[in-house]
């Protein structure tokens, strides 16, 4: 008997550890989407990426319209890579139908590249992809980010996990100033949520 309640002990331990580990890290997750939706933002629509020499500046993190999100990613050189995710506004795939007419007149280049569409204007240049209902951007301006760079960030962009949504998400100890500044609301005066035309708008603003 004793020989089988020592021979038990270890497998008793492993289960607990387990379901120890497993409670925490649902109640980590729950705290992670508790935090995001205090800052105005669905808990699915936080995305990133992973570009090599670019980091997350942790001011940028921000609602875009009513509950999307937006972040952007800070280079070595100066540049920087805007990530926004909103919900579909229309029932159609994603394309080049609201860029049709500049394109006739040789003011945008948009053009599909596999599941992402490619689009550059003389001042900014930006891929877009879709997942499920969302609408996913990446933008940066073509003389800081080239088309590369900017290819790379798009094809490595991903639901974050609870791990990536926690470094990202901003905690009190960033600054202690309540909510983020919205990422899609102009700098200067009291204008209507940014929304560029072209190749989406979302519909949560």
């Amino acid at each position: 008997m004793a020989h089988t309640r020592s021979a038990l002990q270890p497998l008793l331990l492993s289960a607990l550890m387990a379901l120890t580990a497993c409670g925490t890290q649902s109640a980590n997750g729950a705290a992670l989407e508790s935090k995001a939706r205090s800052l105005g933002i669905e808990p699915a629509m936080v995305y990133v990426t992973d570009v090599p020499g670019y980091s997350v500046a942790l001011q940028s993190v921000g609602v875009i319209g009513d509950h999307g999100f937006g972040v952007s990613y800070s280079g070595p050189n100066g540049g920087t890579i805007e990530l926004r995710v909103d919900e579909r506004a229309f029932s159609g795939p994603v394309g080049c139908t609201e860029a049709t007419n500049a394109t006739r007149t040789g003011q945008v280049t948009c053009e599909q590249e596999g599941n992402h569409w490619y689009r550059a204007t003389g001042t900014s240049h930006s891929y877009v992809l879709e997942d499920a209902d969302l609408v996913i951007r990446l933008s940066a301006d073509p003389g800081t980010v080239d088309r590369d760079v900017l290819r790379q960030a798009a094809e490595h962009v991903h639901q974050a996990s609870a791990e990536e949504s926690a470094r990202v998400l901003p905690s009190e100890s960033r600054g202690g100033q309540g909510l983020p500044e919205r990422g899609d609301l102009p700098a200067n005066g009291d204008g209507a949520p940014q929304d560029p035309a072209g190749l989406f708008a979302g519909t949560s603003g």
